[in-house]
This record gives C-alpha cells, structure tokens and sequence, in this order.
C-alpha cells in the first residue's frame, strides 16, 4: 500500500482565534512603570545557555506587552531597557517544555546607566495553558531513583497506571524489565491510548499503536513531557502522550557517564519453607542486570552548530517465576526440569546523535540520528495473560533501533512562527524459535495447563517469521502571536508500512503445523503448506488547534 505523503501537504486545517497560547516554551507579560501605567517601545531580551543563538529579543507593544516564543528548556534571564528608566534584569527563570512563563516588572525612571538585577523564584504556574501535564527534568531523572525510562518516571505521577506490562511487572525497579512496552494511563482510559512522540514527532511501532520500537539512551534526552488532560488536536487519542526532548549541545563543551548494576546478591527474596509447602520451587530473581551511558555535547561552530552524541548499552536477564526447561523437548507432553529454570533475556546497544544548526538569525534546523540494535533471545518467558509460554516456545527477537528526524523552525517575526519536521524509523526484524527447541515437530498447546511448549509453531503459528516496518511522521504549524491572542494551524500526519514474511515448516512437507492437547492427548491440528505474506499500510492525520485560555497580564 502506497504512502499517502501527498495528502499531508494540503492538510492545512484548524485555524482559530485564541487567547495567546504557544506549543512551545516561551516567555511573556506585561511592563508598566511606578504608577501602573504600561510601557510601549520597551525592549526585552532573554539570554540563555540553551540558546544557540545565545539571545533573542522583543519590543513590548502599545499595551505594554511582550512575548518571546519558540525558546529551547533551560535558565534565562530577561533585560528589560527603555531611554528614561533604569535597566532591569530578571534571573532564573526556568523554562520546561510547553511551559509559559509570566514574567511582569515595573521599571523605575533613572539613568539609563543604572541597572536593577532581580533574582527571585521562578514563575512555577502556566496561566495561560489548560493542558495538563508534567515534565521530567533532567535533574529529576537524574534524582529519582526509579528506572531511566519514561514509564519508570510517569508511573509516578498520581493517577498514572501501568499496562500492557510484560512477565506481570507493576513497577520496574532499576531498570529490570530492560526495554519494555509498558504503557501509561490516567483517568480510568485505557493503555493502549498511549502515544510516543520524539520532539512533538510519532515514533510508534506499526505492530503496536500505544509503543516506540526503538531503544534510545536515556542519556540523550533532556525532558521527558507528560500530556495526560486537555490535550491537544494533535494527539489522536485520549490517553497519556509521552514526549522526548532530545538534548542540545552548548558553546561549552560537557559530557557524562553513567553505570548502574543489580547483582544477584543484591536482591531481597521471600522465598521461605511456606512457598515451598504450596509448592512453588523458585522466584523471579536477577541473573545479570546493568546498564551504562556516556555522553557528550558541545560546539563545532561556536553560535552556530551544536552537537551531542550519546552512547548506551543494558543487559537485562533474569530467571522467570514458574517455567522450566523441558526434560525432553520433543516429549509429547512436556516434563519440567525443576533444576533448570526459564530465562528472559534482553541486551541492546544504540548510538544517538543530534545536531543544532542556526543557519541564519531567524532560522534554526536540527537533526536527530539513532542507530542500533536490540537482541532478545529469550522473549515472553512463563505467565503472559492466562498462558505460559515456555522456553522452547519462545521467539529469539532480532530487531534494529533507527531513528531519522530533521525539524525546521523560523521566527519569521517576533510575532510570526512557522515549524516543520520528519521522522522515520525503519525496523526490520526477525522472529525465528530457539535453536534447542523440536523445531521439526509441531509446536504444542495443552489445554488443561494452558502451556506452550516444543517450539514457535503454537504460538506464532510460523518457525520463521520476518518483518519489516517503516513509520513515518510529518507535523507542520504556523503560529502568530501577539501581546494578547494567538493563531496557530497545522497538521501532524503520519503514515506506515508493515510487511510479514512466515515460513511454514517448509522442509517438513504436510506435516502439521501445530497440536492443541488435554494433558498429553491431541484432539486437534493445524497445517499451513505454503508462506504468507502479509503487508498493509496506516494513515493517520490531524490538525493541531489550541483551546486554552488566558491573555498575558
């Protein structure tokens, strides 16, 4: 199925006269002197590190009022100059992604060679958007001693429920589930409305609408943002939206490094003489678990062309709660062996690099590669909704981590802003059964026990299974903001490709492809003879519109 990229250009839709409300971080209010009266022609500028142009600047207008849009997360102070007044200097105010800041000052008249410094608290309420969310710093990320994923640290927002959690984890702990798709959820709505999203782009897998297939270190990214009320037209669904900030590089050059590990010997374990009169033999507990990251930005032209490169790796296996290995694979009913207990494995390394470029004053472009690669030999070990799946049963999962986003944004004006991007992520991957397992009898499904065992061939129905997947993600949006009100159009579309290749134990004829048994006895089978193939294609596309009110002042 062909790509639909032409109807995305003439999807412009969704114009509305708002109060002023911006998608992106910005900074805004009101100046007036000693008595209350604005002031018109006063000219601010707001400097930061995260800058890459360092400074931008603004002219309040008739009613004293001003706003700069479109500016990067990070500390800024804000110089507010007029002939006649003394200079006033407004520090620390910090800025997290889609947050507003109302910065409103008084300035006194004295010459103009005097300069007032404030440093006080920064604004910590938006006044002007609706949107609820919550926005993981890096510093927080860094703090909080959960898992360095986003469902590690959205789960801790009150309200937010996991799903769609692998091996039954409620709450990953160090990092254990390694690369997991569990989902967010707020409000009583479901997991699977969950949407992934890389700097406002859709990075979702084609085989699951709720979860991003690459691996990313967490390392390069910056924020992570929480959308879960009042979101806006650009999301399609009701359920939480997860947006990763990737991080910028500086003048200066800073880099990091980061190793955690969970040594067998460092788990706890209630495993005592009563679980064993019940019957139970062995726990879930760690075989191997750490995860490490090094990082570094900075210039290549200063101003001008930023960088930063980060590297991750993790290794998360550990023994599965309730599943064993087989006696005798081939055994037509399958026989535990209680002193080899199953595994789930995953290991995955990824290289992420971004770039920052301010071509001209008025126009930044930046790019953001990753690429890398996920091995999960044994996946979807014991429990998983009311089935087991025992080893000989499970995938030996091969797939890409890529990325490839380019995103444009111009301050045409300082009331005229016009954004636009592009992201792909390719994935191919491979799905064949374990090498161990009977792969060249049919795979088995008892059930009286509910259990999977011999190979691949109940489960996936197919000893081979080879996929490839290709999402894209468009968005555009156009945004003029006044002192007062705002207009912001645009579109976020996104298309993908999915292609399935199973072989159907080629080599074995007509035997058939897989049992369903009642302790050991088989009452039915089934056969494929030849291949499938199987592709299909997605289209999804929206406006984006603002409903939040508030002017400034």
């Amino acid at each position: 199925m062909m790509r639909h990229v032409g109807v995305g250009v003439l999807v412009i839709a969704g114009l509305l006269l708002l109060p002023a409300v911006t998608s992106a971080q910005a900074i805004g209010g009101t100046v007036s002197d000693s008595t209350g009266s604005v002031l018109p022609g006063v000219t601010v500028e707001v400097r930061s590190p995260a800058l890459i142009e360092q400074v931008r600047s603004a002219v309040t207008n008739g009613a004293g009022q001003y706003q700069i849009i479109d500016l990067r997360p990070g500390t800024y102070s804000v110089t507010f100059t007029l002939t006649g007044f003394n200079v006033l200097v407004r520090e620390g105010i910090e800025l997290t992604s889609g947050f507003t800041a109302a910065v409103d000052v008084q300035l006194r008249v004295g010459a103009i060679s005097e300069t007032v410094t404030v440093s006080g608290a920064s604004p910590l309420v938006d006044v002007q958007n609706t949107a609820a969310n919550r926005v993981a710093t890096r510093e927080v990320i860094d703090t909080v001693p959960s898992a360095r994923t986003f469902q590690g640290l959205g789960v801790l927002i009150p309200g937010v429920v996991l799903g769609g959690q692998t091996n039954n984890v409620l709450q990953d702990v160090g990092g254990q589930s390694g690369q997991s798709h569990m989902t967010l959820a707020i409000h009583g709505g479901r997991t699977r409305d969950q949407t992934v999203h890389i700097d406002g782009l859709s990075t979702e897998a084609s085989t699951r609408e709720d979860s991003s297939g690459p691996y990313i270190p967490d390392g390069a990214i910056q924020e992570y943002v929480f959308d879960y009320s009042a979101n806006g037209a650009e999301t399609e669904t009701g359920g939480v939206r997860v947006n990763h900030i990737p991080a910028e590089g500086g003048n200066n050059f800073r880099g990091g490094a980061f190793f955690s590990s969970s040594p067998p010997a460092w788990q706890g374990s209630n495993f005592d003489d009563r679980l064993r009169a019940l019957g139970v033999n062995a726990t879930n507990r760690v075989k191997e678990q750490w995860n490490a990251e090094v990082k570094l930005g900075g210039r290549i032209v200063p101003d001008k062309l930023w960088f930063f490169a980060t590297y991750g790796r993790f290794v998360a296996d550990e023994y599965v709660l309730g599943t064993y290995y087989a006696q005798d694979p081939r055994a037509i009913r399958a026989v535990p062996d209680l002193s080899r207990q199953a595994l789930s494995e995953q290991n995955a390394y990824s290289t992420a690099v971004r770039l920052t470029w301010q071509a001209t004053p008025r126009n930044k472009f930046t790019g953001f590669v990753v690429n890398g690669m996920q091995h999960y030999p044994q996946w979807l070990t014991g429990l998983l909704g009311t089935t087991i799946r025992t080893p000989e049963s499970n995938i030996n999962l091969n797939f890409d981590s890529k990325v490839y986003q380019t995103t444009w944004s111009s301050t045409v004006t300082n009331r005229l802003l016009l954004e636009a991007g592009f992201s792909s992520s390719p994935l191919y991957a491979t799905w064949p059964g374990q090498d161990y397992a009977a792969n060249d009898l049919p795979g088995t499904l008892d059930a009286a026990t509910l259990t999977y065992y011999r190979n691949t061939g109940a489960y996936w129905t197919a000893t081979k299974r080879i996929e490839d997947f290709r999402p894209d993600s468009y968005r555009a949006a156009m945004s003029y903001v006044t002192g007062s009100h705002a207009i912001k159009t645009g579109l976020l579309y996104s298309t993908a490709e999915h292609g399935t290749f199973r072989d159907f134990h080629q080599d074995l004829g007509a035997l058939p492809l897989s049992y369903v048994t009642f302790n050991g006895t088989p009452f039915r089978r089934s056969t494929m003879l030849s291949p499938v193939r199987k592709e299909t294609g997605i289209t999804i596309s929206a406006p984006t519109r603002r409903t939040s009110g508030g002017g400034i002042g």
